[in-house]
C-alpha cells in the first residue's frame, strides 16, 4: 500500500476534480489504516455533504473534531452540514467557533451569514457578509447576499450599492446583475432596471426571473410590445415557475387581454394554488370584467393566504361602493376595517399638532401645503385638481407636490409649475415617504387617490403631517382614524351624513373639485344629436363594466322596450377584450336586451372618448356608482346623463355636477323614474338640442371648472384646520 502520505494526496486530487466516488474510496483507506485520522475523516464528511448526505457528513466531521478540535475548516464545514440539516442555530454556533479559531476566516463569515440569514435574523447576516467581504477583497458572493439581506431589509439604497460592489469584483456574475434589475425596478427606476437585466440576459439569455422583470421594465417604459416578447421569452424557459407567468399575466392586463390575463394567473395557481399575488391579481382582471362577486371571492382568498397585504383590503373596501344597496354605513365599516388591521400599528407614531413648518398657523407665512399622489398627469384625478392646485399659490399656499408615478405629460408639467418643491417618490416604501415628509414638516398633507390604485394609505396611516386631508381621487371615507378631513360639497354629503364618515367634512360652496376639460370648440366641436339626422335614438354608458349589475341592466332593458327603434353604445377600455366582450353580450342577452341592438367599443385616445361620448343622444349613468369622469366628459359634449343617486358619496357624482351645471329633469327618485327620465329626454330632441348647444358655455364659465373659486374656499379650510384651537 502506498504510504498514508500519498493516499491523502491521491484522494484530494480526486476530490478536487469532483471525482467524488474515488476520493471517498481512498479516505476509507486511510481511515481503515489510520482509524483516528482527522484530515481523512473531515474530507469523507465533506464528501458526503457534497454528495447529498449531511447526517453522515455532521458523523463524520464531529469525529475528526473530537483528534483535532483548533482546525477552523472543520467546524466550518460542520457548520455547512448543520445548515443543511435545518439545525441552524447549531450551524451558526459551529462557524462562530470556526471564526475564533480563524479570525480573518471570510469564507466561515459568508456561511455563518447565511445560516443567520435562513433563520431570519437579517442584521446578523449583513454584518457577517460585510466582515467576509471587507476579510476577502473581491468576495463577490458575500457582498451579492449582502445586496440581498439588505433588500429585504428594505434598505434598498444600500443594496444596490451592493450588488454594485459585487459585479465590479466580477463582472459576469448573471445573479447579481438580476437581482439589482429587480431591486432598480422596486425603487422606481424601470430605465435603469432594463440595462441591468439586459446585461443579466446577455450572460444567460434564458434567465427566467431576469425575463419577467424585464417584462416589468418594459410596461413601466410604455414597451408594450417589448414587454410581451420578454413575458414570453420567461414563460417558456419556464413554465413551471409560477413568477414568469404572473407576469405574463400582468402584461396582459395592461394592454386589456383581460381573458389572457386570467388564463396566465389561472395557470399559475394551477402550479401553486398557495400563491396570495396571482389570486389577487385574478380578482383584480374579474373586477375589470364586471364580475363582482368572483372579485370579492378572489380578494378573500388572497388575504386568508397572506393576512399583510394593504392593497388586497384596500381593493375589498373599495368594491363595497359598487354593491347594489350599499348604504353609507357599510362603505364606513369597510374602510374602517382597512384601518384596524394597517393603521392601528402606526397610532402612538403620529406627528403631533404644532410641528407644522411655517408660522401660518399664527398668521406669519405662506400656509404650506404637501400633496402625495400617483395621478399628477393626464387622470381622472389629476383633471379633478388640476386647476385649483394651480390657483392655490395665489391665496399664499406654498405647494410641496409628492409624486407617486414614473410617467409625465402635459399635465405633470402644469403640477411641477405650481409647486414650490416637486419630490418623486415612486420607488419608496410607505414609511420613506413618511420620514421625507416630515422632515418636509408641512402644515396640511393632502391624499388624491385614497384606495385606488396608486393611493398610499400607509403613508397616511402614520400621520407624518398633523393635519391630513383627503380629496378629489376617491370616492368616499378613507376609513382612517388619522385623515382629519374629507374635501366635499353639500350634494355629495348633505347634511345629517356625517357620521358616516371617518374624516370631518369640509364643504366646498358648489361642487368639491373643478374639471380641467380637454379643450374648447376648435378641438372637440360640439355637433347636433344624431337622432336629429333621422337615425334612432341612441343611448350610451361610458362607465367601467364594474359599475353595472343586474338593477342598471334591468332599467336599460326597460328603456330599450319602451323604445324599440332605440340603440345603446357602451364603451370603456375592458370591452377591448374579446372574452370580455363576448360575456357582456352573454349577459345582456339574460337582462332581455338584444345584443344586436348594442354597439361595444374598447379603449381610444382621450379625445376620440368624447367624441365617442358626442355619438349618443342620452347617457345613462350607472347606479349605485355613478360616473364622475364619464359624467364630466358626456356634459361637455352637450349629452344629458340620466342619473339614480344613492346615499353613498359615490353614488351621487352625477347628482353633484348636474345640479351645480344647473341641468334639470336628469335625477330620478327611484328606477321607475329612471326609466322614464331616460325616455322622456329622448324623446325629446328639440331640449336635446338645446343641451348640445348650452351645456358646455354653462359648464365652462361655472363653478364647475373655475378653479380659483374652489382653491379660494379651499385654502381658507385649510387654514382653518391648522389655527391653534
Amino acid at each position: 500500500m502506498a504510504t498514508i502520505q500519498e493516499a491523502m494526496a491521491a484522494a484530494v486530487a480526486h476530490h478536487q476534480a469532483g471525482r467524488l466516488a474515488e476520493a471517498a474510496a481512498m479516505y476509507h483507506a486511510v481511515l481503515d489504516a489510520m482509524p483516528g485520522h482527522a484530515d481523512a475523516a473531515h474530507l469523507l464528511g465533506v464528501v458526503h455533504l457534497q454528495s447529498g448526505q449531511p447526517d453522515r457528513a455532521v458523523t463524520l466531521i464531529r469525529g475528526a473534531i473530537q483528534h483535532s478540535h483548533r482546525v477552523a475548516d472543520y467546524h466550518d464545514n460542520l457548520g455547512s452540514a448543520l445548515k443543511a440539516l435545518g439545525r441552524l442555530e447549531e450551524a451558526v454556533t459551529a462557524h462562530r467557533q470556526a471564526i475564533r479559531l480563524r479570525p480573518d476566516f471570510a469564507q466561515a463569515l459568508y456561511n455563518m451569514g447565511n445560516a443567520l440569514e435562513a433563520l431570519g435574523r437579517l442584521e446578523e447576516a449583513a454584518t457577517a457578509f460585510r466582515q467576509a467581504a471587507v476579510r476577502r477583497p473581491g468576495y463577490a458572493r458575500a457582498r451579492f447576499n449582502l445586496g440581498n439581506v439588505l433588500a429585504a431589509l428594505g434598505r434598498r439604497t444600500d443594496a444596490d450599492a451592493a450588488y454594485r460592489a459585487a459585479i465590479a469584483d466580477d463582472s459576469g456574475f448573471v445573479e447579481a446583475h438580476a437581482n439589482r434589475g429587480g431591486l432598480l425596478l422596486s425603487l422606481g427606476r424601470p430605465q435603469e432596471a432594463a440595462a441591468a437585466l439586459a446585461r443579466a440576459l446577455a450572460l444567460r439569455p434564458d434567465h427566467a426571473a431576469a425575463l419577467a422583470n424585464l417584462a416589468a421594465a418594459r410596461l413601466a417604459l410604455g414597451d408594450r410590445d417589448g414587454a410581451d416578447r420578454a413575458a414570453r421569452h420567461a414563460v417558456a424557459a419556464r413554465p413551471d415557475l409560477p413568477a414568469t407567468l404572473l407576469r405574463l399575466g400582468e402584461v396582459r392586463q395592461h394592454a386589456d387581454r383581460l381573458g389572457a390575463a386570467a388564463d396566465a394567473y389561472a395557470a399559475a395557481l394551477a402550479w401553486d394554488p398557495a400563491l396570495a399575488e396571482a389570486h389577487a391579481n385574478l380578482a383584480l382582471v374579474r373586477q375589470s370584467q364586471g364580475l363582482l362577486d368572483a372579485a370579492e371571492a378572489g380578494n378573500r382568498r388572497a388575504l386568508a393566504l397572506d393576512h399583510g397585504l394593504a392593497d388586497v383590503r384596500s381593493n375589498l373596501a373599495y368594491l363595497q361602493l359598487f354593491r347594489p344597496g350599499v348604504t353609507a354605513a357599510a362603505v364606513l365599516e369597510a374602510h374602517r376595517a382597512w384601518d384596524a388591521v394597517h393603521g392601528a400599528p402606526h397610532r402612538g407614531r403620529w406627528v403631533k399638532p404644532g410641528r407644522g413648518s411655517s408660522g401660518a398657523a399664527a398668521g406669519k407665512g405662506p400656509l404650506t401645503v404637501a400633496i402625495l399622489s400617483g395621478d399628477f398627469r393626464r387622470h381622472p384625478a389629476g383633471l379633478f385638481a388640476l386647476r385649483t392646485v394651480e390657483a392655490l399659490p395665489e391665496h399664499d399656499v406654498r405647494l410641496l407636490l409628492y409624486a407617486n408615478q414614473t410617467e409625465a405629460d402635459d399635465v405633470t408639467d402644469r403640477f411641477r409649475k405650481a409647486a414650490a418643491r416637486w419630490t418623486p417618490v415612486a420607488g419608496l416604501t410607505d414609511a420613506e415617504i413618511a420620514t421625507q415628509i416630515r422632515h418636509d414638516r408641512p402644515d396640511v398633507l393632502i391624499d388624491l387617490a385614497g384606495h385606488n390604485a396608486r393611493g398610499r394609505p400607509g403613508v397616511f396611516a402614520r400621520k407624518p403631517a398633523a393635519v391630513q386631508v383627503a380629496w378629489s381621487g376617491y370616492m368616499a371615507t378613507t376609513g382612517l382614524a388619522a385623515m382629519d378631513a374629507l374635501v366635499a360639497d353639500r350634494h355629495h354629503v348633505p347634511d345629517g351624513m356625517e357620521s358616516f364618515y371617518a374624516e370631518r367634512v369640509l364643504r366646498m360652496p358648489d361642487a368639491f373639485i373643478a374639471y380641467d376639460p380637454p379643450g374648447g370648440e376648435e378641438i372637440l366641436p360640439l355637433t347636433p344629436p344624431p337622432s336629429l339626422s333621422g337615425g334612432p335614438v341612441t343611448f350610451g354608458s361610458f362607465n367601467i363594466l364594474t359599475k353595472l349589475n343586474d338593477g342598471v341592466l334591468a332599467a336599460w332593458a326597460a328603456i330599450l322596450e319602451r323604445m324599440p327603434d332605440a340603440r345603446l353604445l357602451m364603451k370603456t377600455k375592458a370591452l377591448s377584450c374579446p372574452a370580455t366582450a363576448a360575456l357582456w353580450r352573454d349577459r345582456l342577452a339574460a337582462a332581455g336586451i338584444d345584443p344586436d341592438r348594442v354597439t361595444m367599443v374598447g379603449a381610444s385616445s382621450s379625445l376620440d372618448h368624447m367624441r365617442w361620448c358626442a355619438s349618443v343622444d342620452v347617457a345613462l349613468d350607472p347606479f349605485p356608482f355613478a360616473g364622475s369622469t364619464t359624467t364630466l366628459e358626456t356634459l361637455w359634449m352637450g349629452v344629458p346623463v340620466v342619473t339614480l343617486p344613492g346615499e353613498t358619496f359615490s353614488s351621487r357624482h352625477s347628482l353633484a355636477f348636474l345640479t351645480v351645471a344647473g341641468v334639470e329633469g336628469c335625477i330620478a327618485a327611484d328606477p321607475a323614474d329612471y326609466v322614464e327620465r331616460a325616455v322622456a329626454l329622448a324623446a325629446d330632441p328639440q331640449r336635446l338640442a338645446e343641451m348640445r348647444r348650452s351645456l358646455r358655455p354653462r359648464m365652462a364659465g361655472g363653478p364647475l371648472c373655475d378653479g380659483g373659486k374652489l382653491a379660494a374656499a379651499l385654502a381658507a379650510e385649510l387654514r382653518g384646520l391648522t389655527a391653534p384651537r
